[in-house]
């Protein structure tokens, strides 16, 4: 489900005043058209495609009470679950299997290459039911 819906349907069935608070990955207002490809890239789907938070709960019928950004956090976050990837290689190649571990390698790794590049980043978002 992408985005949008998820929002719509929080906001049909939150009451007047509700709010509904989670992490969003998107890119930075004012990319390129090659930063935005690459952001496509390296980050989760849809990542560059998707509008602005402030757009998107605009769209769904919410108002943005709290945008934070907690970039450096999940930074650090995705840093350290790659770090125990690879400490952990092993047990997780018999557990997973050889291509999910490397899927999974590679999807850590672009993540963190996007964030340093400044292409991705990650907000805490609050809003509410208007």
């Amino acid at each position: 489900m992408d985005k949008l819906s998820v929002l719509r349907e929080c906001n049909r069935v939150l009451k007047l005043g509700g709010s509904v608070a989670g992490y969003v990955i998107h890119v930075p207002v004012g990319l390129t058209e090659a930063q935005e490809r690459r952001a496509a890239d390296l980050g989760p789907p849809d990542v560059a495609a998707s509008a602005s938070p402030e757009v998107l709960a605009q769209t769904a019928g919410l108002t943005i009470v709290l945008r934070e950004d907690v970039t450096d956090a999940f930074r650090s976050t995705c840093a350290a679950l790659s770090a125990a990837r690879r400490d952990l290689e092993n047990e997780l190649r018999a557990d997973e299997g050889d291509d999910f571990y490397e899927e999974e390698r590679r999807k850590k790794s672009a993540m963190l290459l996007g964030i340093d590049e400044g292409i991705l980043c990650r907000s805490l978002v609050v809003a509410n039911k208007r």
